[in-house]
């Protein structure tokens, strides 16, 4: 009997610890998503709450969203250092528009030193996690050689996952020829 009860609270532990990681999870996750409601109602002040409260808790998405609102001013006073710090903490996370906006500011020396190398890896990363937009850029990037060595290709083989994965990429981009056309000098 002794027995029977000692596995039986082993089992019992070793069934619910995942299902407290879980509950956790989907915890952290409800503050996000009523701060997005609040955001979308333009109810700043309420997104704002949920949004730090989320954050505070390790939400990538959260960070991602506050990150945004500290760039453009929303129910915050406007503060790009506070806003970099919040995108560089949701990129730690692999938060896959955070990578690609950092990446982008990295690319073109947007509130950062231009760094190309460091954006097109950021892109990448984006990229890699079926961000579309990511995927699109990451095609320029490759036959523009900006942060990566030129090869048309592989922007060929970027541009055609971007339209696969829902990006409206001209027909063009698309090709070989076409990219040849356009970034060839």
């Amino acid at each position: 009997m002794n027995r029977f009860l000692k596995y039986s609270v082993f089992f019992i532990l070793i069934t619910l610890l995942p299902a407290g990681c879980v509950v956790e999870k989907v915890t952290n996750q409800i503050p996000e998503r009523q701060g997005t409601k609040a955001y979308l109602k333009k109810d700043y002040d309420t997104a704002i709450t949920k949004y730090e409260y989320a954050a505070e808790n390790d939400n990538a998405n959260a960070k991602y969203a506050l990150a945004t609102m500290y760039m453009e001013g929303e129910g915050v006073e406007k503060d790009m250092n506070k806003a970099l710090q919040l995108l560089e903490q949701a990129c730690d996370q692999e938060q896959k528009d955070a990578l690609l906006m950092l990446g982008l500011f990295y690319v073109y020396g947007d509130n950062v030193p231009t760094d190309e190398i460091k954006g097109a890896e950021l892109i990448y990363r984006a990229g890699v996690a079926e961000n579309d937009v990511a995927m699109y850029y990451m095609g320029h990037l490759y036959a523009a050689g900006v942060g990566v060595k030129k090869d048309l290709r592989r922007a060929q083989m970027w541009m055609n996952n971007a339209k696969k994965f829902g990006f409206p990429v001209k027909e063009e981009l698309l090709t070989l020829k076409g990219l040849e056309a356009l970034y060839d000098n």
